[in-house]
C-alpha cells in the first residue's frame, strides 16, 4: 500500500470527505492486520459522484487513534482512501477523495469516541465538577498512562459540547432510533444526562455484525440519515466535507 504524502503534494487538494466505516473488529485488530486488510471496492457507485468503475484506490494516510478504555494507541493508524474520476453526475460535495474512517472515531480527534462519552458520563451522571471528573476518569482507568497528557478540562470541555451539539442534531433529525417517549423527552427537556445514557445503552440496527455503544448510535445515525449517497452529516465531530 502506498502512503499519500506525494500524492497531496501534487495535488493540494482539500482533505478528503470521510465516511465512517464499520471495521466489525477492534482498533487493535485493523491495525494489527491491515498489511493483510481487503479493500474495500467501490466500483458499483462512487460515494462521491455516484459513478461506475469511477472510485480508484489511492492508499492510505495516517493519523493518532487512541482509546483508554482498551489501552490502544497508535500514532500511525492507517485510513484507507480513494479518488473520484468524476465519471457519475451526482455529485455531493466538490471534493475528489474520500476516505473510510474506522467508525469508532471522530473526524479530527485522536481519542475513540466511546472514551469521550464515556468520559462525559462520569461528570454528567455524578454532577462533577471538571476537575473532580478528571479524578474520577483516573481512578476509573488506572491504565491511562501516557494517555493522560491528552485528558485535562479543556478537552472534557470540548467533548461536552461535541455531545451537547450532537444531541441538538439528533433531537432535530427526528429520526427514529429510540422509543418516542425517549424522544419527547429529549425533545422537551433537551437532557444531557439521558442522552448520554442511551448513546451508552444502544444496540446497533445493523444486522450482520450488530455492535452496542455510541459507536453504533452514531453509525445508525449516519446511515439512517442517508449515509454517503446523501453526504449526512455525522453525528459527532466535523467531517472535512461539512466544514465549509
Amino acid at each position: 500500500m502506498v502512503c499519500l504524502s506525494s500524492f497531496n503534494k501534487e495535488h493540494q487538494e482539500k482533505s478528503p470527505i470521510q465516511i465512517p466505516y464499520h471495521i466489525k473488529v477492534s482498533l487493535q485488530e485493523y491495525y494489527k492486520n491491515f498489511d493483510r486488510w481487503p479493500i474495500p471496492d467501490f466500483s458499483d457507485k462512487c460515494p462521491i459522484c455516484g459513478g461506475i468503475d469511477c472510485a480508484t484506490f489511492l492508499g492510505y494516510y495516517i493519523r493518532i487513534a487512541i482509546c483508554p478504555l482498551t489501552g490502544f494507541w497508535a500514532p500511525d493508524l492507517s485510513i484507507l482512501r480513494y479518488l473520484c474520476r468524476d465519471r457519475g453526475d451526482v455529485k455531493v460535495c466538490d471534493h475528489i477523495t474520500f476516505s473510510l474512517l474506522p467508525h469508532m472515531l471522530v473526524p479530527f480527534r485522536q481519542l475513540s469516541l466511546d472514551f469521550m462519552v464515556k468520559a462525559i458520563w462520569f461528570k454528567v451522571s455524578k454532577k462533577l465538577s471538571y476537575t473532580k471528573a478528571l479524578d474520577v476518569i483516573e481512578a476509573e482507568l488506572n491504565s491511562l498512562g501516557e494517555v493522560a497528557i491528552f485528558i485535562n478540562i479543556s478537552t472534557m470541555i470540548s467533548w461536552q459540547l461535541m455531545i451537547q451539539t450532537a444531541l441538538g442534531l439528533f433531537i432535530s433529525a427526528d429520526i427514529n432510533m429510540v422509543s418516542k417517549s425517549q424522544y419527547d423527552q429529549l425533545k422537551n427537556t433537551a437532557s444531557l444526562e439521558l442522552f448520554i445514557a442511551l448513546l451508552i445503552d444502544h444496540q446497533s440496527q445493523i444486522r450482520n455484525h450488530p455492535i452496542r455503544g455510541p459507536d453504533a448510535f452514531a453509525l445508525d445515525y449516519y446511515q439512517q440519515s442517508g449515509g454517503s449517497k446523501e453526504n449526512a452529516v455525522l453525528l459527532f465531530g466535523r467531517a472535512s466535507q461539512h466544514r465549509n
